[in-house]
């Protein structure tokens, strides 16, 4: 084992155990208050122009709350000028009603769509929703949780600060970010220095790549949506490495967000999958990363060629004036 590859190894196992003491100290530590705070809404720039946008929702057993989550969204969406809103369910391996509640709610509303899918996965879920909003007629195109952790207005915001950027991704350890409830000073730290353990090693400038609600441009996804390999959890982590290796500008946006009850993501599971990802996924996209080195090589090469001949052109051309 070299130098470089017996340090990553030990800084992946110290945010190893730095996020494993941080959540079970969040488990054994109540909220002060189980009533959320209510956050005033800031007021928003009016988009300057007409869009469209396809939010996909990726939902695991969510019969409770699906229902809940897309009037919330519906109601929001509707009332925004310039904005025409498709949301696109990925029921995902689901053992519960959440293809039949979402089959119901799509005969009042035409804005909503789904697809049923046998096989399990976050991150597959994501990537196949993607997929299916390629075939749409967007602008923009994003996901966000089943579980209101994100509300529709933190969502929208996104899409106000799209502007020239190529994605617009929440965040929750960005200054002035609000969330609820208080995280444990212990859990925070752990949580923070796992992220940075990720940047460090992909050279992400963002501090959050796990928050559930990201958007990005049609074109975006159209370029890293095929290459997404990663089922799971660590999917976020994979798709901004995608979003770097095309040289996408994605801008960071603190958020407010509530830790929702009832999530599907366990401490065993995720962070086996969390520890082993930084390493699988740089090498399920190596090809990848060499491939599109030589693309902008050779397109490198092809922009000195075409200035030399410019530069040529200019010498022959026949002086007019004395």
């Amino acid at each position: 084992m070299n130098h470089d590859s017996f340090i990553f190894k030990n800084q992946l196992i110290t945010a190893f155990f730095c996020s494993l003491l941080a959540i079970t100290t969040a488990i054994i530590s109540a909220p002060a208050s189980d009533t959320p705070p209510v956050f005033e809404v800031p007021t928003f720039v009016p988009l300057d122009k007409s869009y469209k946008v396809v939010i996909v929702i990726p939902a695991y057993n969510e019969e409770e709350r699906i229902e809940s989550t897309l009037h919330a969204y519906f109601d929001y969406f509707s009332k925004q000028k310039n904005l025409t809103t498709t949301f696109l369910v990925v029921c995902n391996n689901c053992s519960d009603n959440t293809a039949a509640v979402c089959k119901k709610i799509k005969k009042r509303h035409r804005q909503l769509d789904y697809i049923d899918l046998q096989p399990g996965g976050k991150g597959f879920a994501v990537k196949q929703g993607f997929l299916k909003a390629l075939d749409y007629d967007a602008d923009f195109i994003g996901f966000v949780d089943a579980d209101m952790a994100t509300t529709p207005p933190y969502f929208y915001e996104l899409i106000t600060k799209m502007k020239n950027h190529d994605g617009a991704i929440a965040s929750r350890y960005k200054k002035d970010a609000r969330i609820w409830p208080n995280r444990p000073f212990i859990r925070e730290i752990g949580g923070k220095f796992y992220n940075w353990v990720l940047r460090h090693n992909f050279h992400l400038d963002i501090r959050d790549t796990q928050c559930g609600a990201k958007l990005f441009t049609y074109q975006t996804v159209k370029d890293i949506a095929p290459h997404m390999q990663e089922k799971g959890w660590a999917f976020d982590l994979e798709l901004l490495y995608l979003c770097q290796i095309f040289d996408k500008n994605i801008i960071e946006i603190p958020t407010t967000w509530t830790d929702m009850p009832g999530s599907h993501l366990t401490i065993s599971g995720c962070y086996k999958e969390f520890i082993s990802a930084p390493l699988r996924i740089k090498k399920q996209q190596k090809k990848l990363v060499e491939k599109v080195a030589l693309e902008k090589s050779e397109q490198r090469r092809q922009a000195r060629i075409q200035q030399k001949a410019e530069r040529k052109g200019r010498k022959k051309m026949p002086k007019m004036f004395a």
